[in-house]
């Protein structure tokens, strides 16, 4: 009885999910636009292609180059979109924007931090927004994202009570649709196993998603991603800022020279504890 009730509300959830983005679609063709998804790969945003494949709903996916990926980032989006035949906009700060990471930095005299991220809407916000206008003018325009509230705590409290398709207060004129906003972690693995879907492996590996690089990593995170690339050029180019500004990239005021040297000294020392706290959490 109890295996029927968990099916049958994960069919609920899947239900829900599937009307939110045939209104998206309804909403986006009325308006004269596609309906768009923001993709980076990940687990998430791979849900809401699949989400739109089920329902042979027409999307176009867009990509918001940070400058910061992981290796291999790009070329899985870019194969993603090969693959479903769904067309691929690539926004790029440099080009549709201003500039990149480090010219925020340096503009700035700081690196973002909780608080103050401006590294997402210098990077990915204002550069989607301009870049769209020049296609769409003033046209409403829908945009699915993989947010969920089971992510963690913040995410609960901020989008609680929240409609699924509305008003984006980042941008004028376009509207948030947040279709798997109710899902657990295991939800999204289920619907990923049954549609035989495989993410890039450092979603596995790091615990993360495409950026190298975020306000938000412990410094855990950035030992697992060393572990794999020792001299990463996006490490390797925030290290020469730190050095340049006098300021950390860390959170908690730490700056990435001293955890990159650190860990390179005491490489199998971190790497066992890392694991071994793993293991303890999987049980």
């Amino acid at each position: 009885m109890k295996t029927e009730l968990l099916i049958r509300m994960d069919n609920l959830k899947l239900e829900e999910s599937y009307g939110i983005m045939r209104d998206a679609a309804q909403r986006a063709k009325e308006a004269e636009t596609p309906l768009l998804i923001n993709f980076s790969g990940g687990k998430d945003s791979s849900c809401l292609v699949l989400l739109a494949q089920d329902l042979n709903i027409p999307v176009e996916l867009n990509y918001m180059i940070s400058g910061l990926e992981l290796p291999g980032s790009i070329d899985f989006v870019l194969q993603a979109a090969d693959k479903f035949k769904m067309k691929l906009h690539l926004i790029d700060p440099v080009i549709d924007y201003q500039g990149d990471f480090a010219y925020w930095v340096r503009r700035r005299g700081y690196f973002p931090a909780r608080g103050y991220t401006y590294c997402s809407s210098r990077l990915k916000l204002r550069p989607s927004r301009a870049y769209f206008r020049k296609i769409f003018g003033f046209k409403p325009l829908y945009r699915v994202n993989g947010v969920r509230m089971a992510e963690s705590p913040r995410r609960a409290k901020l989008y609680v009570g929240k409609e699924p398709i509305r008003k984006d207060k980042e941008n004028s004129g376009h509207y948030l649709v947040q279709p798997i906003l109710n899902w657990t972690g295991a939800d999204v693995k289920e619907y990923l196993q049954e549609r035989n879907f495989i993410p890039p492996k450092h979603y596995d590996d790091f615990g993360v998603s495409g950026c190298a690089y975020c306000p938000f990593y412990q410094v855990d995170i950035y030992h697992r991603i060393l572990n794999e690339y020792p001299d990463l050029d996006v490490y390797n180019n925030i290290i020469a800022l730190e050095k340049e500004i006098g300021k950390p990239s860390v959170a908690g005021n730490k700056f990435l020279y001293e955890i990159k040297e650190n860990f390179l000294a005491n490489r199998e020392e971190i790497m066992a504890q890392l694991n071994s706290k793993e293991i303890k959490n999987k049980k």
